[in-house]
């Protein structure tokens, strides 16, 4: 996600062309305005769960501290979004294509996981 949001941050056109953000063609110019400025906070809050790991992987005693935030965080953002795009939805906006927001969607559900069992995880290794 880190990197998708990278990506997307530095040249947004090029997300859009490779099918990480989406598709101008079906998308609204306001949805497409909130999805790069979503980009620029996302390198503050999602930097938290590479972090987390790698503290994990080098053996650091403050793992479990970083990864309930970067549980939370990831919990959170992945239902913002899907609550975020259904509102759009509902009034009417256009938020891409069929396809692409189905792999949105199966993205929040995986993110939303993600988060919850890190935090989980923590928790039992700080019990």
């Amino acid at each position: 996600m880190y990197i998708v949001q990278l990506i997307s941050s530095i040249n947004f056109k090029l997300a859009q062309s490779l099918g990480i953000q989406e598709d101008p063609d079906y998308t609204d110019s306001l949805i497409q305005r909130s999805e790069l400025y979503v980009a620029y906070w996302d390198l503050l809050t999602l930097i938290w769960m590479p972090v987390s790991g790698a503290l994990m992987i080098l053996g650091s005693e403050s793992w479990p501290y970083f990864s309930l935030v970067a549980g939370a965080i990831y919990f959170d953002v992945a239902g913002r979004e899907a609550v975020k795009n259904l509102s759009f939805r509902h009034e009417g906006l256009r938020v891409g294509a069929r396809a692409q927001q189905k792999v949105y969607f199966a993205s929040y559900i995986a993110m939303g996981c993600l988060g919850v069992l890190v935090a989980f995880y923590a928790l039992s290794y700080l019990a």
